[in-house]
């Protein structure tokens, strides 16, 4: 009799956990992981953001530069319109206007900055607001022109291409540097 008592003491009587501290955990579990989920998509959002504003802005940076360098290496304006110029680089120096030295700017209808040489066009920036992007000078003649402001405003795209969320712009003032 003392042996089965004592059989009876030792014998673990606890089974580990029940349904409902299972059900409990889990469902603890499950809420800080949404939290957690929650979190990582807000984040991976804002950096999708940062990402495309960051690419708006360089290529707005890109295609003012190489604006500026051929403004400043041109001898003069040929055309010049509040959405697009011409001007002309004289590459041999030698006074005759040729076409492969004629260098036109424009903002076409589809928001797209273009760069013509001669025959060739070639895009250096999408996604322009043809509506408040614009190029303003100094003089109204084209060969008068001594320097130019531009103002391009891009639209940064959303996440994963979807609508814009916001613009980004840049302005400038480019002087003629090779004027006769």
């Amino acid at each position: 009799m003392v042996r089965g008592k004592l059989r009876r003491d030792v014998v673990d009587t606890d089974g580990g956990f029940t349904l409902v501290e299972v059900s409990i955990a889990l469902t603890g579990l499950l809420l800080i992981s949404s939290v957690m989920m929650s979190f990582f998509v807000g984040a991976t959002r804002v950096d999708a953001t940062h990402t495309a504003d960051d690419a708006a802005l360089e290529q707005l940076r890109d295609a003012r530069q190489r604006m500026s360098r051929d403004v400043r290496e041109a001898r003069r304006f040929t055309a010049a319109g509040p959405h697009g110029f011409t001007v002309w680089v004289d590459d041999g120096w030698d006074e005759v206007v040729g076409t492969d030295e004629l260098i036109t700017w424009s903002i076409d209808v589809a928001g797209n900055l273009r760069r013509a040489v001669g025959e060739s066009s070639r895009v250096e920036a999408r996604g322009l607001s043809v509506e408040r992007s614009y190029f303003a000078f100094d003089a109204a003649n084209p060969s008068s022109i001594s320097s130019m402001r531009m103002h391009l405003e891009a639209e940064v795209e959303g996440p994963g291409g979807g609508p814009p969320t916001g613009t980004r712009s840049l302005d400038t003032e480019i002087t003629l540097r090779n004027v006769p």
